[in-house]
């Protein structure tokens, strides 16, 4: 029975004098009454008033099937508003249920004392995400599906608890509209690897970060992807990378050179880079290091050559990992230990992309993975069945099978640099917009750009922009149509001044909304917009070049021939300073 508002205001109206909640509150307790067949009265103590510290607001434990459940209630359609729950879970929420806290939250203790009363007799964790709107869109989130990654990678956490307990780890989506559930991720297994690292070096900064250095037998590294998959390089950015690029040849030609003793084996950690890895848990162990769920930051594709050269040089009579100078070769290691008590999602990301320098790679790939990114890419799919391409390539490798399984119905993508230009465009960052590497590089100037209130703003306004570069050699030559001979040239060098322009042109357009409406919904470019375009160009646009040019202050550097004044702050400042005056703009964001 799906929990209503009328269900909510009974509850409100019932129960108001003894627990004095608000009228959302009691969701989790009439979804749980309903859901366990049992009176509200029996509940009260499996519910917590409102959020909590640990991202859960309900618990039960089912003692016949010998399942531990765990909620994070929403009185919301919005599946983007459980991230915080995510984060709670994931940065502190799983350690103080199953581990060691100085938490003084009752509801929490009240938690961890039913299950360390239970605890021979719990099988199985579910972690359940209940709200009004679908799972399935859940499911397909590009943002929680990182931060369900992340959920999951805590279990290690859990089989500590239970010790040598076999417990299953169920992270799902359930909605209160009609009981249905996403496709489930559940996680059987913690992927541990004893590790013969000798006389390693340890480091700790500050933040309490670990960094273990030394040797890992390339044998170990196989291992690692054959068990987890693409699940192990699930915060590197470089998996997608071809097997067939030169560094990639190189590294198997140097290991068919020492299969064949043409080179010594010992040589290859002098030749490489190495790898680092991020654990979620490392401990020694009679001499060996013990990892659990690592994550390769930087040498994916060392790893998927040494698998590939693997794979190609065992037949059914000769294991390649059986050759004793195969089974000798180390690369060296750096082994990332983040501190479990903080938020160490931006440092795994610094390091990645500090790491990744041995393939050529541009600053805006290493970005692909960042949490915004991923809610830009929810955005764009959710509201306008876009693809976000984040990693470069990304939407020619995709079959019509997976746009269809993933909702997207255009056939153009939505691309990284060219939504970064148009947000410098709109923010007359003029200066910056062909410098991408410098913002995607400088943290400041990153999130300068990439704005999180973009992600409140109607996807179509940003759409509608966004499509605006793809009509400025049009704009530009009907702006220098029947132009003075002397200012030709000047028009055709002022084509990022012209955009950042034509943004402001449109944005302060009288008919922004209609035109938002019409031409907002797909990566199409009219007729009708292109004449919108031209139109402002023409009558707003060109007339603001005009009085610039004129300003003698820019006069000698026309007579010199020297045309960067054109790219500079200063004249889009005074092009919008002449716009207030004669058009009655206003320097608008979206």
């Amino acid at each position: 029975m799906m929990v209503s508002k009328q269900d909510l205001d009974g509850a409100y109206k019932d129960f108001k004098s003894k627990l004095g909640w608000s009228r959302e509150e009691y969701f989790p307790l009439l979804f749980l009454s309903a859901e366990l067949h049992k009176d509200e009265t029996e509940l009260f103590a499996n519910v917590n008033q409102g959020k909590n510290e640990i991202g859960l607001n309900a618990y039960y434990f089912d003692k016949e099937r010998r399942n531990l459940y765990l909620y994070s209630f929403l009185w919301s359609e919005n599946h983007k508003n459980f991230k915080e729950s995510f984060q709670q879970l994931i940065q502190s929420g799983i350690e103080s249920i199953f581990g060691e806290t100085k938490s003084k939250d009752k509801f929490l203790w009240q938690i961890r004392s039913s299950i360390h009363e239970n605890k021979s007799l719990i099988d199985r964790v579910f972690i359940y995400f209940v709200f009004n709107g679908d799972p399935d869109k859940a499911q397909n989130s590009d943002t929680l599906g990182s931060l369900r990654e992340d959920l999951e990678s805590k279990k290690f956490i859990i089989d500590n608890f239970f010790q040598k307990k076999e417990v299953t780890l169920t992270v799902d989506f359930l909605s209160n509209v009609n009981k249905r559930r996403g496709r489930f991720s559940e996680a059987k297994k913690t992927f541990r690897y004893e590790l013969p690292l000798e006389n390693f070096l340890a480091r700790e900064n500050k933040d309490k970060h670990r960094l273990i250095v030394g040797f890992i037998k390339i044998l170990d590294l196989a291992k690692m992807y054959e068990d987890m998959g693409l699940r192990l390089f699930e915060k590197n950015i470089r998996a997608g990378l071809s097997p067939e690029n030169h560094p990639n040849r190189s590294i198997r030609s140097s290991l068919k050179s020492m299969l064949a003793g043409e080179e010594e084996s010992a040589n290859f950690v002098y030749h490489h880079n190495g790898v680092t890895i991020a654990a979620e848990h490392v401990e020694e162990s009679s001499g060996k290091l013990v990892i659990t769920e690592p994550r390769v930051l930087n040498g994916a594709q060392t790893i998927t050559s040494i698998a590939k050269f693997i794979e190609e040089n065992t037949t059914s009579k000769t294991s390649i990992e059986s050759n004793k100078s195969f089974k000798s070769i180390e690369v060296l290691a750096k082994i990332i230990l983040p501190d479990s008590k903080t938020n160490s999602s931006d440092f795994i990301v610094n390091i990645t992309i500090n790491n990744n320098r041995q393939n050529p790679v541009e600053p805006w790939n290493l970005r692909a993975s960042d949490l915004i990114q991923l809610e830009f890419s929810d955005k764009f799919k959710d509201e306008l069945s876009v693809y976000y391409e984040r990693q470069e390539n990304a939407f020619d490798s995709l079959s019509a099978d997976d746009l269809e399984e993933m909702k997207i119905s255009q056939s153009k993508s939505i691309q990284i640099k060219k939504l970064a230009q148009t947000f410098l465009a709109t923010q007359g960052e003029i200066d910056k917009i062909n410098k991408l590497r410098d913002i995607f590089e400088d943290e400041k100037k990153y999130y300068n750009i990439f704005k999180k209130k973009y992600l409140s703003t109607d996807a179509k306004k940003i759409l509608l922009l966004y499509k605006i570069q793809f009509r400025l050699g049009s704009v530009m030559r009907a702006v220098s149509e029947n132009a003075q001979e002397k200012y030709f040239e000047l028009y055709n060098k002022s084509k990022n001044l012209i955009w950042c322009l034509l943004i402001q042109g449109v944005l302060n357009d009288s008919k922004i909304e209609a035109h938002v409406s019409m031409f907002g919904k797909n990566l199409l470019i009219e007729a009708d917009f292109n004449e919108l375009l031209k139109n402002i160009g023409v009558k707003k646009i060109k007339p603001l070049l005009t009085e610039l040019l004129k300003d003698e202050k820019y006069q000698k550097n026309i007579q010199e021939g020297n045309y960067l004044f054109l790219k500079n702050k200063a004249a889009l400042d005074k092009c919008l300073k002449y716009a207030e005056e004669k058009f009655d703009w206003k320097k608008l964001d979206i």
